[in-house]
């Protein structure tokens, strides 16, 4: 199904097509590993209905007890943007939560940590002289915050997971135990993938904690329309000359495990709040 408007009754949870109670949580990604088994998960509980908009395909109903959207952004800031757009005006959704992986950039995040973002930036952004180097023009703002909440929620999630699975994912994935982070995560149309690269970004923004191609653009068009978001990202590689082997692997092994540990935790605890 295609269309340019579409109703509330389209966007209706649950195989018999009926309203959903209230709005609906908007869950995106970049690639279709870091969404895991989600959309399964969606069709097992409550039946699926897509919709196809914009060249992006909506997965609409429940999981894990809760109503969502869910799609894939694709990569890089464009795509995000205009992704994040229609799950605000075409689906009206409450909130937005970006899952994926990431370049660690932080001297202490290792691969396998996670990083609930407190504030989101583009560190490619600069329209200087005009403008200070990293604000967007004509808003005055270069740090988009995350909402409290829902990060808060997200973060919780992540700590139970490290609790109860964590061992385990580490002996299963050959990695360390994971740690949870909170922080700045930076955005650029660039993957970072070398040492002179990571370490700039170091220079530039000594803060940053991951590196990623789509949140602060998700970020951004949240704000601007007064809809909460947060954003969690599993480190895959350390942006280094070694990343493309890092991330692929990463990617295809354990991106998945750690998104459904996560938002399963984080679903289930949403609804029952």
């Amino acid at each position: 199904m295609s269309t340019g408007a579409i109703s509330r009754a389209q966007i209706g949870a649950g195989g018999a097509g009926a309203p959903v109670s209230h709005r609906p949580l908007g869950i995106l990604a970049a690639l279709p590993q870091e969404l895991g088994d989600l959309i399964e998960a969606m069709r097992a509980e409550s039946g699926v209905r897509t919709i196809t908009h914009g060249q992006r395909d909506y997965h609409v109903g429940t999981v894990h007890g809760a109503p969502c959207v869910v799609t894939l952004a694709r990569v890089g800031k464009v795509a995000a943007a205009a992704t994040v757009s229609a799950l605000i005006h075409a689906f009206d959704v409450d909130a937005v939560v970006f899952t994926g992986v990431a370049g660690g950039v932080g001297s202490e995040v290792r691969v396998g940590d996670i990083v609930v973002a407190n504030a989101l930036m583009q560190h490619d952004l600069d329209a200087s002289p005009l403008f200070p180097r990293f604000e967007v023009p004509l808003l005055g703002v270069s740090r988009f915050t995350a909402d409290g909440a829902l990060a808060d929620q997200l973060a919780a999630a992540c700590e139970r997971f490290v609790a109860e699975e964590g061992a385990a994912s580490a002996a299963r994935f050959g990695t360390r135990e994971p740690r949870v982070h909170r922080g700045l995560i930076i955005s650029g149309d660039q993957f970072v993938a070398s040492a002179t690269g990571v370490e700039a970004l170091r220079d530039a923004l000594p803060d940053a904690l991951a590196v990623e191609m789509e949140g602060a653009a998700i970020a951004q068009v949240c704000y601007e329309y007064g809809v909460p978001c947060a954003v969690v990202r599993t480190i895959s590689d350390t942006a280094d000359d070694h990343a493309p082997q890092s991330f692929v692997s990463f990617l295809t092994e354990i991106a998945g495990t750690y998104s459904n540990a996560i938002l399963k935790r984080f679903l289930e605890a949403r609804r029952v709040a």
